[in-house]
């Protein structure tokens, strides 16, 4: 049967330059990263903190675990930090700001995932107030997956990072996906993290990468990051290995290449567009379509149908679906995607 998988991004496998540069390695292209000794893993951070505009950069297992490094780098145990009510370091990353990190956590509303900075002033905690926890971080997404890879513009940036100074917080970016939006709007990825602290994104989702992402900001900032990584079980050894894919990942003809993910993103949702059924498509930006479902049915047997159908999705909430669009996936799988999905869904909510 064929199977067009579309759960995520982070199902890529790497591109044939990639298998090249991992078989071109040897002993002398690796080394203890530990101890700063290995020269593809420094040579890729080096690149990578050109790339994103930061004066230095850390390789990290995961997206995970380099926007917990992040926050942990920027705070103290017991202070409060501000988080977007849908994002993935509130949702999806197991509590650990508040259990490792010992932080208190506030969500703030959003138009998708723009705060209100009026209403965000409201939730600033009194420094000087023994009786309440410092509000001294503030984290933003982009793009947002929850919100369907929609870009937070360079201009909503500088003015959340105007907000964080007059705030005295730090602003951290988990920008997992911010070359789609640099791709999308075709501006430099610099334009959106120049008025960030810190930033975070993934090697691993529409890059291809089978492991790793980077966090970036000053000199200062990765000293402490490296070691909280070290901390976190991230210290690595021969991770060359690992680093060779990401020099590949990080060549712009590469990162350009999202555009393909765009826009069979868009040919899905145009798609899906054109079923006479109670849905609601929200029309992508980047490479994640959200498909609403405008009839009460039980979303988990359409996923499973789904899926038995060779197309694979995700639910992410009891009204809505994700599909992602990545490396690996062709106009031809859109095309025969299109069709099972209407199949599916022509099945479940057909009056």
């Amino acid at each position: 049967m064929r199977i067009v998988d579309l759960r995520s991004d982070t199902v890529t496998k790497p591109s044939p330059e990639m298998w090249d540069a991992i078989r071109s390695l040897d002993d002398s292209k690796i080394g203890d990263d530990v101890e700063g000794e290995d020269p593809t893993v420094n040579e890729l951070e080096e690149k990578a903190a050109r790339v994103i505009g930061k004066e230095a950069a850390l390789l990290v297992t995961s997206g995970t675990q380099g926007n917990l490094v992040s926050l942990l780098s920027q705070t103290t145990p017991g202070d409060e930090i501000l988080l977007e009510e849908l994002s993935h370091i509130f949702k999806n990353e197991v509590g650990s700001a508040a259990r490792i990190g010992g932080l208190m956590i506030r969500t703030y509303p959003s138009n998708k995932g723009v705060p209100s900075l009026d209403k965000l002033q409201k939730l600033i905690r009194d420094k000087d107030d023994i009786h309440e926890p410092p509000t001294t971080l503030f984290s933003g997404e982009n793009t947002h997956n929850y919100h369907g890879g929609v870009i937070i513009r360079p201009e909503i940036i500088k003015d959340m990072k105007e907000f964080s100074e007059q705030n005295d917080l730090k602003l951290h970016l988990d920008g997992a996906r911010i070359f789609n939006a640099a791709v999308s709007l075709k501006i430099p990825v610099t334009e959106f993290t120049k008025s960030v602290d810190s930033v975070m994104f993934c090697l691993s989702k529409g890059l291809s990468c089978p492991v790793g992402s980077i966090v970036a900001g000053s000199k200062e900032f990765i000293t402490s990051a490296r070691r909280y990584r070290k901390m976190l079980g991230g210290g690595m050894r021969q991770a060359g290995i690992i680093a060779s894919f990401g020099l590949i990942a990080l060549e712009q003809k590469w990162i350009n290449r999202l555009e393909e993910d765009h826009k069979n993103a868009k040919l899905l949702a145009e798609g899906i567009e054109t079923y006479d059924l109670p849905i609601k498509v929200h029309k992508p930006e980047t490479n994640i379509v959200i498909v609403e479902l405008n009839k009460k049915t039980h979303i988990f047997k359409i996923v499973n149908t789904l899926g038995k159908e060779g197309i694979l999705a995700f639910n992410i909430s009891k009204e809505k679906i994700r599909f992602v669009t990545h490396y690996g996936i062709d106009e031809d799988d859109i095309e025969y995607s299109i069709e099972k999905i209407s199949d599916v869904l022509s099945n479940f909510l057909s009056e």
